[in-house]
């Protein structure tokens, strides 16, 4: 309910749902004034628990779709700056301690590391409390790792990415017995980064291997991710035409991600 208010569109939509419930509710006082006492309060408590659960209802689905118009701010469009402009309602919203509170926060810190500040991504995020229940305290944890280690990749540290890495890896072994989907899932984000943690070291990597993985992703900024390790490859490759081919494409597609800007402004 908190995040409903803290969104303007939801926020109007529940003020208007209260104004037609109490509208409703004056409709029925006069047009049911010769039934009997019990009757019109029975009624008159019906109406506002259909009214207030349709509000309620309809200003959720609003608060969602806002939320998710956000997020497509920064995966799909990349513009990470308006992204956290607005986002940061969402975060306001979130109960402490909270599992929402955690996603809101790892959604938050990817927007600071397109902006280009990993640093403050990392101060970002939050590990979930034991108030938590598992399993979900394990897949939120997986997740924060996830996100420290990415974060770290982007911040071209590569001793520090690998120990998160570690960190990252164990969690996601963790959680083959409670939730082997998102195991599953989160391996093929352990296989990537491993492979990015040794580009930062020049080690060399399949470029087309990585061309099939970034074809596969499903929003632009994680194919950037990808895009952004072909650069690195074909510099550990020695190929300078490749390191130019795939620049152009990261800077061409990377609308305002702040490692676009800076390929643009050499």
């Amino acid at each position: 309910m908190g995040l409903c208010w803290k969104l303007t569109k939801s926020r109007r939509v529940l003020q208007a749902g209260g104004l037609a419930t109490l509208v409703c509710l004056a409709a029925l006082v006069i047009s049911r004034r010769g039934m009997p006492v019990w009757q019109q309060v029975v009624t008159l408590v019906l109406a506002a628990v259909v009214c207030l659960t349709a509000t309620r209802l309809v200003a959720g689905m609003v608060a969602s779709a806002c939320e998710e118009s956000m997020l497509e701010e920064l995966h799909l469009k990349l513009q990470p700056r308006a992204f956290l402009r607005d986002y940061e309602s969402v975060v306001r919203a979130q109960r402490p301690d909270s599992a929402g509170a955690v996603t809101a926060a790892v959604n938050l810190a990817d927007g600071y590391c397109a902006d280009g500040n990993w640093q403050q991504a990392l101060q970002t995020l939050v590990m979930p409390s034991a108030a938590i229940p598992e399993p979900r305290r394990s897949a939120l944890q997986a997740l924060v790792q996830r996100s420290r280690c990415r974060y770290c990749l982007w911040g071209s540290q590569p001793e520090q990415a690998r120990k998160e890495l570690q960190a990252f890896a164990g969690n996601v072994e963790a959680l083959r017995a409670s939730n082997p989907r998102l195991a599953d899932n989160l391996q093929g984000d352990v296989t990537l980064y491993t492979t990015w943690c040794g580009l930062l070291r020049g080690r060399p990597a399949d470029r087309a291997a990585l061309e099939e993985t970034m074809r596969r992703l499903p929003t632009k900024l994680a194919k950037l991710d990808v895009c952004w390790m072909l650069v690195l490859a074909s510099r550990a490759a020695a190929d300078p035409a490749g390191e130019q081919r795939y620049a152009a494409l990261f800077v061409q597609e990377g609308g305002a991600l702040a490692a676009a800007q800076a390929l643009r402004s050499h």
